[in-house]
């Protein structure tokens, strides 16, 4: 979901069940005592007309019902069919069957407008979930498979965006406020969707986020997907720069195929999940939002290329937040970009147009139709440079703009929250001059000013014209700095999505460079914000990834041993460099190096690549590295038969049923070829469904997807690679046994045999026994 803002509070408990909210001393209230309503929502949203008014009180009592439970299977994966036929074939039926204190148990649903039903539904209360034993267990399924990636829960109008987007494999594509990643996920899947088993697409996915420990939880969710084709990034969006590259002798800017704005916002139209908007909702917060929101969106138009997509979304339903922001940016590029109309895509999707008239309220709940009408007293505010594009434009160009042409998801239409999407396309380069367009809007606005509170002085700034300080549209960050005596009103983020709160523009250094490099007039940077050319954000403070050379260096040998064959391209190993060292190599698409090696320093990547190879701790190992587990199906099309085991059933079954099974535990044929393996090296045991139809023991789940897992081949042994929580998974999937996350205890060791008793927790499986054998397995987990 978009970031949703509310305004901060110091302290969180107190004594006698007494908290600090806005500076006032409150008692705790319970979850189920808080009011869901609030007397300026309900003046402000009827005002809007949202709405028809016979409508608003099936609208009103949808935002206040407890949201359901959206998930979405992995799209790009093999085992997506298996995953969905596993929760038709196994889990409905069951809880078809179920009751809860004599009450029927509705069972999940797939969501009718995402393709392929692999968008699911389910309104399955908390309390059913721990008094019975089959929705436990499907539960359980659910927490597992989203840990290791196939299954993503997110909230079903958030699915919404990246189906807009129409990415394809060959796309350049920017999420411009990632995280926390369910969107950037979906765009991942929709670049590798159509694409054979074992090549790459050409494009990429850059994922970036204003905040750093946010972007740092986006690298935990992309990594699921394992994608070479993917750069996390930490910039402000507004200021994310343009890279460049040579050719033919001549600099170009490399632009985006497809981007999406996933802004921040009040996030109103989440009251469902998030209770305490009620309370803390105001009607001015969006437009401390609005500036940031604009400035975004219209950084996001120059890094589009001429002829693709843009989608701009929150969820808010807030037009400040929504209507406001895309009219004004499409009548500020005048006819560069237009909206597009989707109303017959995802045609089983309820929508409402957008709206092209709309008040805007002031703190003290008064509503205007206009900026002129606004007493001086409210637009003397903090927001008053930016109060004249919170109204409309006049109605007959919001008719030539087809505002109509945004959509409205309400809550009480199809179950779900509320949200805002537009869909943009850049129909010609952009041929604007941002500096003199700066200063017209600035003195429109002075005008209007003069004419409400008659003439008066205005003050210039750095040497600045007076007019380009009072700029309206150009003075950056994403929410104006407060008054001392008005830090109530001051945002801040929930754990959804931080809004990041830029400082004013002037706090650039003195050398004032550009995106080329070169020196600009310091006055401009200085007083404005230019959206074609925005200051950039300082380098970032780690240790860069370096392309590894595979000629006569350490991959080499790597490379050499595990017999990886040319058709993988050498020039995607990289890695980080500490101490002239370095613990583990990645692999990066050809799209993704080239822009990580036309940006330099100046792209603050947080992180790239798949992991494929992990130094081990092993001494006399035939090579230091092993093989990791996220980076085997890239690797298995080119690495060495003799390094992959095709597995039997039974092989499979012992190799899950015990911790380290034996050699003598494997098929006769695989004893026999794992002989011609060094001692303590990486093997992939290789399961193919498909070679197994007739036998006589199968999967306890029905399997079409290639299984490949990463081993350790011991002296007498072997011990699986993986995550804990893939490893769980597979032992759901292949052996039948449920996964209980609550209890502590895990598979314990029995005779060298994973009991099942007391169901095991995903997150607290033991590490392999402690034998001469196993030395590198808790080098996997470490590293």
């Amino acid at each position: 979901m978009a970031r949703k803002g509310k305004r901060s509070f110091k302290g969180k408990g107190g004594k006698d069940g007494q908290q600090h909210v806005n500076g006032e001393r409150q008692t705790y209230k319970k979850f189920e005592e808080l009011r869901r309503d609030n007397d300026n929502f309900r003046k402000y949203y009827i005002a809007q007309k949202i709405v028809d008014e016979d409508e608003f009180g099936t609208f009103m009592e949808a935002m206040r019902t407890v949201l359901p439970t959206n998930f979405r299977i992995t799209g790009s994966r093999q085992q997506a069919i298996d995953i969905r036929e596993q929760i038709e074939h196994e889990f409905i039926p069951f809880i078809r069957e179920t009751s809860v204190d004599g009450a029927e148990i509705e069972p999940p649903h797939p969501l009718e407008w995402y393709p392929n039903k692999l968008g699911w539904q389910f309104t399955i209360p908390r309390i059913a979930l721990k008094k019975s034993k089959e929705l436990s267990k499907f539960h359980a399924f659910l927490v597992t498979e989203t840990e290791v990636g196939n299954i993503s829960r997110q909230e079903a109008v958030s699915m919404v965006p990246p189906l807009l987007l129409d990415v394809q494999e060959e796309h350049y594509v920017l999420d411009m406020c990632a995280a926390p990643g369910s969107k950037t996920a979906q765009l991942i899947e929709a670049l590798h969707a159509g694409v054979a088993e074992g090549q790459l697409p050409s494009g990429l996915v850059v994922a970036n986020d204003a905040d750093y420990k946010r972007a740092c939880m986006l690298v935990h969710q992309t990594s699921r997907l394992n994608s070479p084709n993917v750069v996390v990034t930490n910039h402000s969006g507004e200021r994310f720069p343009t890279i460049y590259r040579q050719t033919d002798g001549k600099r170009e800017a490399i632009l985006f195929d497809r981007i999406l704005c996933d802004v921040p916002c009040s996030g109103d139209g989440t009251t469902r999940k998030n209770v305490r908007v009620w309370e803390k909702w105001r009607p001015d917060d969006a437009h401390s939002l609005n500036p940031l929101q604009t400035k975004i969106l219209q950084r996001a138009a120059y890094l589009l290329k001429t002829g693709g997509r843009l989608v701009y979304s929150t969820c808010s339903l807030n037009p400040v937040e929504n209507e406001a922001v895309v009219a004004h940016v499409l009548d500020h590029f005048d006819g560069a970009l237009r909206l597009v109309d989707v109303s017959d895509q995802l045609s089983a999707l309820k929508r409402r147009p957008g709206i092209k008239s709309w008040k805007v309220m002031t703190r003290d709940g008064a509503l205007y139709d206009s900026f002129d009408t606004v007493p001086p007293e409210e637009s003397g505010r903090s927001n008053r440079k930016y109060m004249p594009k919170f109204f409309p434009l006049d109605t007959e160009r919001m008719d030539e703009l087809h505002i109509e042409r945004c959509m409205r998801i309400y809550p009480h239409l199809q179950n779900t929250g509320g949200f805002f999407v537009a869909v943009l396309e850049k129909v010609a380069p952009i041929n604007i001059d941002e500096w003199k367009k700066a200063e017209a809007e600035a003195a429109s606005f002075a005008a209007i000013m003069d004419t409400i509170r008659g003439p008066r002085a205005l003050m210039p700034r750095n040497g600045a014209e007076s007019a380009s300080a009072t700029s309206a549209a150009a003075e950056s960050g994403a929410v104006s700095k407060r008054n001392a005596d008005d830090t109530d009103s001051e945002l801040a983020l929930d754990d959804a999505k931080r809004a990041k709160v830029a400082d004013d523009e002037d706090d650039i250094g003195e050398d004032g460079d550009n995106d080329d490099g070169e020196s600009a007039e310091p006055s401009k940077h200085k007083t404005l914000y230019l959206p074609d050319n925005p200051r950039e954000d300082p380098v970032l403070g780690e240790n860069p990834f370096v392309f590894l050379d595979a000629k006569g260096s350490e991959l080499d040998s790597i490379l050499e041993f595990y017999g990886i064959s040319d058709t993988i391209s050498r020039n995607g190993f990289l890695s980080r460099i500490e101490n002239g060292d370095f613990r583990s190599v990645y692999y990066v698409s050809n799209s993704v190096r080239n822009i990580l090696e036309q940006a330099g320093r100046r792209l603050r990547v947080v992180n790239t690549g798949i992991k494929v190879f992990g130094r081990n701790s092993v001494k006399g190992a035939g090579c230091a590295f092993r093989l990791v587990c996220e980076g085997v199906p890239l690797l298995l099309p080119h690495l060495a038969e003799k390094y992959v085991l095709e597995a039997s059933f039974g092989d499979l079954k012992a190799l899950l049923n015990e911790i380290n099974p034996l050699f003598t535990a494997l098929s006769p044929e695989n004893q026999e070829r794992i002989k011609a393996i060094s001692p303590s090296s990486s093997v992939v045991i290789r399961y193919d469904p498909s070679k197994h139809t007739d036998d006589d023991e199968k999967p306890s789940t029905r399997l079409t997807a290639v299984l490949a897992i990463p081993c350790w081949r011991g002296h007498a042994s072997l011990s699986v690679h993986m995550d804990k929580n893939q490893l769980c998974s597979l032992i759901q999937r292949v052996l039948g046994r449920t996964v209980d996350r609550n209890t502590v205890g895990g598979y314990k060791m029995t005779n060298n045999t994973r009991s099942a008793n007391n169901t095991p927790s995903a997150t607290n499986l033991p590490s392999p026994a402690k034998d001469a054998d196993a030395n590198a397995n808790a080098d996997s987990e470490t590293s």
